[in-house]
């Protein structure tokens, strides 16, 4: 009963650090540079999380079965190749399905095979634990990504230019200056203040 517990809480453990916690962009402010870039509306940022969790998983799925005893710079190139061949597929699968979005995404794209889930993670993280939770940090750590990319998106894309999606929102004023990198990298270092300051409060309150 007691180990059925421990499970229960390790995988909820995971889960919550996947998706708060430990958010990869808001708390450990991973894989920034295309989200300044090119989250500045919806329908960008819907191709920029597919595009990053195809190739982040699949690449990190693939490399948990190289062999540990080969040496670490050796097993770091061979996860770089090896998001080179996954993104091959994943390259031909998206221009099929939308060709303009993976024209958008221009330089990042390719620049995912080498994001930090998988050359830093990887090695300090994801392959020290078991398969299972392997699996489930990874898809929760992707998922906590892209949906702290899509709300700041949307919100970044309200305040920008008064739209969700290229609907007008009616709202009275907008900023152009958050279209910008500069204006997304301040909306993002304001995000992450933000979200990491509501956890600090829930920390309290639960210890009270």
């Amino acid at each position: 009963m007691s180990n059925d517990n421990n499970k229960n809480n390790s995988c909820k453990k995971i889960i919550l650090n996947g998706l708060l916690n430990k958010n990869p962009i808001l708390v450990s402010g991973m894989v920034i540079a295309p989200v300044i870039v090119l989250a500045n509306n919806f329908n960008d940022a819907v191709m920029l999380v597919i595009s990053f969790s195809l190739i982040t998983f699949f690449t990190l799925l693939v490399s948990s079965f190289v062999p540990k005893s080969i040496v670490y710079t050796i097993r770091i190139i061979l996860y770089t190749l090896i998001g080179a061949l996954v993104y091959v597929p994943a390259v031909i699968l998206l221009k099929y399905f939308m060709p303009d979005g993976v024209e958008a995404l221009g330089i990042f794209f390719p620049l995912f095979i080498t994001n930090s889930f998988i050359v830093t993670r990887s090695e300090s993280m994801f392959f020290r634990e078991t398969k299972g939770k392997m699996l489930l940090d990874i898809v929760f750590c992707i998922i906590g990504y892209d949906a702290a990319v899509l709300i700041f998106a949307v919100v970044r894309e309200i305040l920008a230019s008064g739209t969700i999606g290229g609907r007008m929102t009616g709202m009275p004023a907008f900023f152009r200056v958050f279209e910008r990198p500069f204006g997304g990298f301040i909306l993002l270092g304001l995000f992450a203040a933000l979200f990491r300051s509501i956890l600090l409060l829930v920390k309290r309150v639960r210890q009270k």
